[in-house]
C-alpha cells in the first residue's frame, strides 16, 4: 500500500545523480575544449561510444561487404588481362571459395541466427572488418605468388584498393585501421622483393604510390572518426543538458505542490487532488472521508520553544500522519500553519474513525514535551472527521465543511480527540 504523499509521488522513479551527470558534463567539455588527438575517450566514455554505433556499424558492415564483393570479383577482368598465366587459379579463388564464404558469412551476419554474430562486441565488428579485408589481400598475393606474367609488378596495385576498403569503406576505428593498413604494406613489401621478375625502376614508384594510400586514407579516416566522435560528445552533451532541464523542471513542478517544511503536498494541490477524487468516488458512489487535525497550543509551543523547535514538532507530526495514513489513494497535505487535511477513499465509516484515532493516539504517544499546553503535559492534535458515501449531485465542499465543524468540535469538547460529523 502507497501513501500518496509528495515525498515519493505514486509510479515516481529514483532521480539520477546530479553529481554524476554534473561529473560527465564537466568531462565532455573538456574533451571537446581540449580534443582527443589520440581517438579515445576515459573508460566509461569510450564505451559508450562504441555501444551507440554498434548497431549502425552491423548494418554498415553488411552493405558495404556485398558493393565489396561485387569489387572484388570485377578484379576478374584486371586478372584476365594482367596475368592470364593464372586466371583460372584466380577464377577459382574468387568465384568458387572466396564468394562463397563470403555471401555465406553476410547472410548469416543479415538475419541475425548466429548468436555470436548478432551478438559481436566493438571489438568483434572491428575484428571481422579487419579479417575480410586481410582475407581479400591474400588471395591477391596467392594469386601474385603463381604467376610469372611480366606485368605482375603491376598487380600490387591491388593492394592500394584493399587498404581503401579496410579504411575508408569498412571505416575501422583508427587504431585498427593503423594495424591493418601497416599488415598490408608488410605484405605488399614482402611481395615486392619476393617477385623475381619485378623491375627494379617500379619498385620506388609503386612502394611509395601504396603507402601514400595507407597515408591518405588513414588521413581521411582519422578526419572521420574525429568528427563522429565530436557528434558523440555535442548529441550527449546537449542529452545531458536536457535531463538537467527536466529534471529542473520536475523539480520546480513538485516545489509549486509540495510544502517545503513538512515535505506534504501543499493545500493547492490538495484542492485540485480532491476535486478529481472526488470525482472518481462519486461516480462510483464510494466512501469518501476528510480528516482535519490540528497541534493543539501550537502557538504556545512556538513561543515557548522557538520556531526551529516548532519546525521539528511539525516535521515530527508529520511523519506519524505519513506513517498511519497508509491506505491506497489516500492524500495527506498541510492545510496551513499547524492544521493538516487527509482525504481517505475506500473505507466505512467505523474504520475511518479508528483510523483517526490512532493518528491522535501515534502523536501523543511521540512524547513530545510542551511545557504551555492546557491539555496535556506533551503535544497532542484534535481531529474532525466527516463522512459519506460520495454521490453525484453531492459536492465536495460540503464534506470539507463538515470535517471544519467536527474539528471545531474537537477543540470545543477539550482537544486531544477526534470528533466526527456524517451525511
Amino acid at each position: 500500500m502507497n501513501t500518496l504523499t509528495a515525498t515519493l509521488p505514486l509510479g515516481a522513479e529514483p532521480e539520477p545523480d546530479p553529481q554524476r551527470d554534473a561529473e560527465r558534463t564537466a568531462i565532455i567539455d573538456g574533451l571537446l575544449q581540449r580534443g582527443f588527438p589520440g581517438m579515445m575517450f576515459p573508460v566509461a566514455l569510450e564505451r559508450e561510444f562504441q555501444q551507440a554505433g554498434l548497431e549502425a556499424k552491423r548494418a554498415h558492415i553488411v552493405k558495404s561487404g556485398f558493393i565489396s564483393l561485387l569489387v572484388f570479383n570485377v578484379f576478374l577482368v584486371a586478372d584476365y588481362l594482367m596475368l592470364p598465366d593464372v586466371f583460372d587459379l584466380a577464377l577459382t579463388l574468387r568465384l568458387l571459395v572466396f564468394t562463397p564464404l563470403a555471401l555465406l558469412f553476410l547472410l548469416a551476419f543479415q538475419s541475425g541466427r548466429v548468436r555470436w554474430l548478432s551478438q559481436a562486441t566493438p571489438l568483434g565488428l572491428e575484428a571481422i572488418a579487419m579479417v575480410s579485408g586481410l582475407a581479400a589481400a591474400a588471395v591477391l598475393a596467392f594469386i601474385l605468388m603463381n604467376s610469372h606474367s611480366p606485368l605482375a609488378y603491376l598487380y600490387h596495385i591491388g593492394f592500394m584498393v584493399v587498404i581503401t576498403y579496410g579504411n575508408i569503406v569498412q571505416r575501422m576505428r583508427f587504431w585498427y585501421a593503423v594495424a591493418f593498413s601497416l599488415i598490408l604494406l608488410t605484405l605488399h613489401v614482402v611481395g615486392v622483393w619476393a617477385l623475381p621478375s619485378f623491375p627494379e625502376r617500379m619498385m620506388m614508384p609503386l612502394m611509395s604510390m601504396v603507402l601514400a594510400s595507407a597515408a591518405f586514407t588513414l588521413t581521411a579516416n582519422y578526419a572521420l572518426e574525429n568528427d563522429e566522435r565530436r557528434r558523440f560528445l555535442l548529441t550527449e552533451r546537449e542529452r545531458g543538458l536536457i535531463r538537467s532541464l527536466t529534471q529542473t523542471q520536475v523539480r520546480l513542478r513538485e516545489l509549486s505542490r509540495v510544502d517545503e517544511l513538512t515535505g506534504l503536498y501543499n493545500r493547492r494541490h490538495f484542492e485540485t487532488a480532491m476535486q478529481q477524487l472526488w470525482q472518481r468516488a462519486s461516480f462510483g458512489r464510494t466512501p469518501m472521508a476528510i480528516l482535519m487535525i490540528d497541534v493543539d497550543h501550537f502557538k504556545k509551543f512556538n513561543d515557548h520553544y522557538g520556531h526551529p523547535a516548532g519546525d521539528a514538532c511539525l516535521r515530527q507530526v508529520c511523519q506519524v500522519m505519513k506513517q498511519t495514513l497508509s491506505g491506497q489513494g489516500v492524500i495527506v497535505a498541510r492545510f496551513g500553519g499547524e492544521e493538516f487535511i487527509a482525504a481517505i477513499p475506500g473505507l466505512d465509516e467505523d474504520a475511518s474513525l479508528a483510523l483517526a484515532e490512532q493518528v491522535r493516539a501515534h502523536v501523543e504517544r511521540c512524547q513530545i514535551p510542551h511545557e504551555r499546553s492546557a491539555t496535556s503535559t506533551v503535544v497532542t492534535a484534535s481531529l474532525g472527521l466527516a463522512w459519506c458515501e460520495a454521490r453525484p449531485e453531492m459536492k465536495v465542499e460540503h464534506l470539507l465543511a463538515l470535517a471544519d465543524g467536527a474539528l471545531y468540535d474537537a477543540k470545543y469538547q477539550g482537544r486531544n480527540r477526534v470528533c466526527n460529523q456524517s451525511t
